[in-house]
């Protein structure tokens, strides 16, 4: 009797345990399928989901009057999922020459413990056919866009306008010039398909359960003109190549909008080649090089003088061939042919003459604050809001700062020296003078075009007057006869009158230098070698900006060359201003620009 009960007993318990036990297994089912059901299902799909995105087509890019400059053609990318790859070395082998990888380096892809990898990004047609006819198990494609820059430049291996446009790398980001700055605009938003696969990797039919659509990337319209660019790009390679020298700039703008219609430096790139470029090359000296801008600075103390009512034009500034400010001696650079100066100068003989002291007293004359306060409301010192990723600030040092010596540093800054700038901050400068006294906004973009082709034009900033509509028509003045009766004839342009100044500036570089270094044991002094920063010789910045036509002003040009190759007192192959006048009479005949002087008359036999 005992022993039955027992067994009943236990078989009770048993009863009871399963009963538990099953209780809650069915209470998580019912919790499974009715409350975590959809958090489950998902967890599931998602296991089994390929993922798949659809590249947006990213934006054109175009020229003032429509030229494409920069487009996007669809090829095919090779992809890997090392798992589903059954026999890694044959696949290995047959890509090897279709890919032009080594087999080696494919293996060790194929075998990796990766779910996913790349083989190689945007291969030809023709590659892309080959692969398919392959039909390799765990080898696919996907479509991919590669930027095409359609427009030669006018350098052997270039393309028209790289440093300005930038380029795509190979994950579809923009970079540098306008493709970095303006990226999300260009780049759009990628869509993306969602579909299932069963367990060994197949995709099932009829499984797409979601799908977002692409969102195309924006037309952008461009301020440069593709002829105007075609002939700066020719000029400035030909002063490079003729100076041998280490960089050349050129830069066309707009003086009354700011809007860049040309822009180049040499060395230049090959935008549908970047991967094979330096990258220095990449940003644009004209917005990002720092340097000292020698006799252009000129025309800045002279309007800031005549605005501030503090110099007139008839005011006379003697020049004695040498100004002592403490220890320092400001001499010319005409000293040897002029050791005792020119005698009294007026502003217009000081930018004729390009003479440093005159220049020193006028801006001492004014006072060093206020000729500091002067260079900045002209934008030195601050970046100009170019739409260009790069740009520099340059440096403008305050006369009564800890950095500087007070009216030592006003005198050099006076006529260009101690100081840095860019060449967009001199175009700016430049325009303000031509344009009446605002200082504009230099910009290379002009507008975007939407996905339903309505055009939206950028609106710039509206500029900000610097000085008296009257201070700059005097100044023009005094600058178009710098071309006409100065040193800087050689920028005449026959049937125009041309305003502008040119400007030479040495530059410094680290030099080693032997100083002192104490005591020996004996008592004798020593010395060390440290690397120090000086004026090299025959190292200089020679420039000229011009404006045209002075009577009706539309454009202010820059020729800048970096290190030529010089001998004598700076003398060159192929000076700046030369450059412009040559270039010029095709510019202003392109543009339509009409003269507005007489042209000589050819005298008949």
């Amino acid at each position: 009797m005992l022993a039955r009960t027992d067994s009943r007993a236990r078989a009770l318990v048993l009863l009871l345990v399963m009963t538990i036990v099953a209780g809650g297994v069915s209470t998580r089912l019912v919790w499974w399928h009715v409350f975590e059901r959809d958090r489950l299902v998902a967890m599931a799909l998602d296991q089994l989901a390929q993922n798949q995105q659809i590249p947006a087509r990213r934006g054109e890019i175009r020229d003032a009057n429509g030229e494409l400059l920069a487009t996007s053609v669809e090829l095919q990318s090779v992809f890997a999922t090392p798992p589903a790859v059954k026999d890694a070395g044959l696949a290995a082998a047959l890509l090897s020459q279709v890919l032009e990888i080594p087999a080696a380096e494919l293996r060790a892809r194929l075998e990796s413990d990766q779910p996913w990898v790349w083989l190689k990004r945007r291969v030809s047609l023709k590659t892309a056919e080959t692969i398919r006819s392959l039909n390799l198990r765990g080898i696919g494609m996907l479509p991919e866009t590669q930027r095409v820059y359609p427009v030669n430049g006018a350098a052997d291996g270039t393309t028209l306008a790289a440093q300005v446009l930038g380029y795509v790398n190979v994950d579809g980001r923009g970079q540098y010039g306008v493709e970095g700055a303006e990226d999300a605009m260009l780049a759009g938003l990628p869509g993306s398909v969602t579909a299932q696969e069963d367990v060994v990797g197949r995709r099932i039919a009829d499984s797409v359960y979601q799908l977002r659509d692409p969102v195309d990337g924006s037309d952008l319209t461009v301020t440069i003109d593709a002829g105007v660019q075609h002939l700066l790009e020719k000029a400035t390679l030909e002063t490079y190549t003729r100076n041998h020298a280490v960089g050349a700039t050129g830069l066309v703008m707009n003086v009354r909008t700011g809007a860049i219609v040309g822009l180049v430096s040499y060395p230049a790139f090959d935008a549908n080649a970047y991967q094979a470029t330096d990258p220095a090359r990449f940003t644009s000296p004209a917005v990002s090089r720092q340097y000292e801008p020698g006799s252009v600075m000129k025309a800045f103390t002279i309007s800031a003088a005549i605005d501030a009512g503090a110099v007139a034009t008839t005011d006379r500034f003697v020049d004695e061939g040498t100004l002592q400010i403490g220890n320092i001696a400001i001499r010319n650079a005409d000293r040897l042919n002029f050791p005792y100066g020119h005698g009294a100068l007026t502003p217009g003989d000081v930018l004729k003459l390009s003479n440093n002291i005159g220049a020193a007293k006028i801006g001492l004359k004014l006072g060093r604050q206020k000729l500091y306060e002067a260079f900045r409301r002209f934008g030195f010192g601050a970046p100009t809001g170019v739409d260009i990723i790069g740009e520099a600030s340059g440096t403008v040092w305050n006369p009564d700062g800890p950095n500087a010596s007070g009216d030592l540093t006003a005198a050099q800054n006076a006529f260009g020296q101690g100081l840095s700038v860019t060449a967009v901050q001199l175009a700016a400068g430049y325009a303000a003078i031509a344009n009446g006294g605002t200082l504009v906004t230099p910009h290379v973009v002009a507008g975007w075009t939407d996905r339903a082709g309505a055009y939206h034009p950028v609106e710039q900033p509206a500029g900000e007057r610097i000085m008296r509509e009257s201070t700059s028509s005097t100044v023009l003045k005094l600058l178009t006869g710098a071309i006409d009766d100065g040193i800087a004839k050689g920028a005449s342009v026959p049937g125009y009158s041309i305003a502008g100044k040119t400007g030479t500036a040495e530059i410094a570089g680290p030099v080693d230098v032997r100083v002192p270094n104490g005591f020996d044991a004996k008592g004798h002094p020593t010395t060390k070698v440290e690397q120090r920063w000086r004026y090299i010789e025959g190292w200089i910045d020679s420039s000229f900006v011009g404006i045209s036509p002075a009577t009706n002003p539309q454009l202010v040009t820059i020729i800048l060359i970096h290190r030529p190759r010089t001998w004598g007192r700076y003398v060159m192959a192929q000076r700046p201003e030369e450059v412009y006048a040559k270039m010029m009479p095709q510019l202003l005949d392109y543009l339509a620009i009409p003269p507005d002087r007489p042209l000589n008359p050819v005298a008949r036999p």
